[in-house]
Formats: C-alpha cells, sequence, structure tokens
C-alpha cells in the first residue's frame, strides 16, 4: 500500500506547504463529487506527491486550503495533472483558483500521436502497473473514509513525475516539445467555466413543440430545486428521459413510480410547473448561420485536405492540427494569427496559401 500524510488540520497544511514551497515539482490529483452521489460538484480531496512523499489533503474538513491553493498558482514550481479539463474547471468555479506552470500528461500522451491516452492506459505501458477502478465510483464525501481509499486516491500522483520525465524525452526526440508548452501555457489563460446542464442541452428536446418545451423547461427547474433540497443528483429525482416523457404526457403526480419521494410529495408543484409551462411556451432560438462565399468553401476544403494530409505525416489528430472553429476563422479572416505558432509553422513547412 502507497505511504502518504493525510492532512485534516490548518497547523498539518501549513507544515506540507513549506515542504511544497521547496519543491521543484509536485504531481497534483483531485476527488471530487460532480453530481454522482449528491447534488452539485465539489472537491473532495486534493492529492499531492513529490518524487519521495505524498500527501491526501481533505478539502471537506479544512474548508479554508488557501496555503495549498496558493501553491497551485505559484508559477515556479511546476504541477503535474493527468487530464485538467475537469479538475480546473472544478477549482475555478469552487476556488477561483488558475494553477500555473502545469504539465498535461495527457497532453503530452496526446503529441506523441497515442491513440489511449487515459491514465490508466500510461501507466500500464510505461510502469506495467494496473489503475484500480474499485473506487472510481465512490462517494469521497462519506466521513471517515477508509485507508484503503485513500491509498487508492494517492496512488495515481505517485507515478505522474515519472510519467512526465519520459514524456518529456519522447517529445524532445521528435522534436514536439515546444509544441506541448506552447498548448500548456495557452490553458493557463483558458477559461475554465464549470457549466452545467441546460435545459436545451437534453437531447431531443429542441424537436418538441414550444408549449411542450415550456413544460419541459419549467419541470426541469423545479427538479433541480428539489434535487438541492434533499441533495441528491437531478438524475435521482427524476431521470432526464422520463422529464421529456411527462412533459409529452403529464402523469398523476402523487400515483408516480420510479422517482425520488420528493416527487409524490410535492406532486401540486409538479402540477402547477406544467401548467405554467403551458402558459409561457418556450421558443428555441435559431442560430444566424455564417454565410461562405464559392471562394470560402473552397479554401474550407483545401484546409480540410491540408488537415488530412498532416494528420498522416504526423499521426496527430486533426483537431489538434486545425479545429472546425480554426479552419473557419482562417477563411473568414484570411489570416493564420487564430493558430498558435506551432501549427503555424507545421502548415508553413507544406507551403499552404490560400
Amino acid at each position: 500500500m502507497v505511504s502518504f500524510t493525510y492532512l485534516e488540520t490548518a497547523p498539518e497544511l501549513e507544515k506540507a506547504v513549506q515542504e511544497w514551497a521547496q519543491a521543484k515539482e509536485l504531481a497534483v490529483d483531485l476527488e471530487c463529487e460532480n453530481n454522482l452521489h449528491h447534488y452539485g460538484a465539489y472537491i473532495s480531496l486534493i492529492q499531492i506527491s513529490t518524487s519521495t512523499k505524498s500527501w491526501v489533503v481533505d478539502v471537506l474538513v479544512l474548508k479554508d486550503i488557501k496555503p495549498l491553493l496558493d501553491i497551485l498558482e505559484n508559477s515556479t514550481i511546476q504541477k503535474i495533472f493527468h487530464d485538467v479539463s475537469f479538475d480546473f474547471r472544478i477549482l475555478q468555479e469552487q476556488f477561483n483558483c488558475h494553477p500555473r506552470n502545469i504539465f498535461d500528461t495527457q497532453i503530452g500522451a496526446l503529441f506523441l500521436g497515442k491513440e489511449h491516452l487515459g491514465l490508466g492506459d500510461l501507466l500500464k505501458e510505461y510502469f506495467n502497473a494496473e489503475k484500480e477502478s474499485k473506487y472510481q465510483m465512490a462517494d469521497w464525501i462519506k466521513r471517515p473514509l477508509t485507508q484503503e481509499m485513500l491509498a487508492y486516491a494517492v496512488k495515481d500522483t505517485t507515478y505522474l513525475i515519472q510519467l512526465r520525465e519520459i514524456l518529456r524525452r519522447e517529445l524532445v526526440q521528435k522534436g514536439r516539445i515546444s509544441w506541448v508548452e506552447e498548448e500548456l501555457a495557452a490553458l493557463e489563460e483558458a477559461d475554465f467555466t464549470y457549466k452545467t446542464q441546460h435545459f436545451l442541452d437534453v437531447r431531443g428536446v429542441k424537436l418538441f413543440t414550444p408549449e411542450q418545451l415550456g413544460i419541459f423547461r419549467e419541470l426541469f427547474l423545479l427538479r433541480e430545486q428539489l434535487a438541492k433540497k434533499v441533495n441528491r443528483p437531478v438524475h435521482f429525482v427524476i431521470r432526464n428521459e422520463h422529464l421529456k416523457q411527462f412533459s409529452l404526457h403529464p402523469p398523476e403526480w402523487e400515483k408516480l413510480r420510479g422517482v425520488h419521494p420528493i416527487v409524490r410529495s410535492q406532486a401540486s408543484q409538479f402540477q402547477r410547473a406544467v401548467e405554467q409551462g403551458k402558459k409561457e411556451p418556450f421558443f428555441v432560438p435559431v442560430p444566424e448561420k455564417k454565410r461562405l462565399t464559392q471562394l470560402q468553401k473552397e479554401q474550407l476544403e483545401k484546409l480540410g485536405e491540408l488537415q488530412q494530409k498532416l494528420m498522416q505525416k504526423t499521426a496527430l489528430k486533426g483537431h489538434l492540427i486545425m479545429n472546425k472553429e480554426q479552419m473557419l476563422k482562417i477563411v473568414l479572416s484570411g489570416r493564420f494569427d487564430c493558430l498558435h505558432a506551432w501549427q503555424r509553422n507545421l502548415i508553413e513547412t507544406e507551403g499552404f496559401r490560400l
């Protein structure tokens, strides 16, 4: 079992921070609640490793973790994550924290042209280590946490520094380390706003009539309020598929089965929501489509062909070379300044001109 220090008091955290402040790099991972067992998304644990020691920070118990947040934002210490996408969103949402000087091992693997990007895949490939899945769906909000759960949580960070070193070496050999560094620098400035599901995000509802969509909207908003009240994920109250069915054919709410008990106890609220939705039909906004000239369409096609050529040449995924939004900006503006420097250089090596 991996050894670690469990931090649940301010003095313990301060002592650990003094050690972290002297480190050149720290491996970081989070365990969160993300509408799986309870309502909302928030951090439960933050795991930190140096090359020799590991810690588990109990965020729920400590609450005030500003000394740790300062470390994450300290640009003199590199923080190594695997897949920052959700971690950065929840750090920004909950603590307005924007980590600096980062290395994302998933991005490193992506620029090496690897097909399997999960941490488990990389640990298996480089260390012949199996990533356990026993606690993947665990409820990290429950206290006390077992020693086995805490050891599981910290295990991933114990490999991240070594993994970063290996990936860096391979990227240097391929001449792509500067590409990755440019991508990582851009991530520091990116907006990682945490977005909850909007009622129009639910698959299929845009095909509803305005009245049906008005009902769905009201039921969706009521479900959100009640889920928060009982501290359960929204799908524990009513699943999306059922909510869609009930918008088309409202049931007898007080007799409904297969839903949280609060639905039956608040049957009158659901009935009022249906009536309110009928009074306020919702019309889906029609996005304005950009009309391209024939020349721009041809240029877009040429960019697509270039993307395919470079995919074959580099073994990189197409969206890395140029994503659809970038290609559209290029043909609309006639310039390549929406691309990162490494992307522009790659295109220039092909002698491409619009």
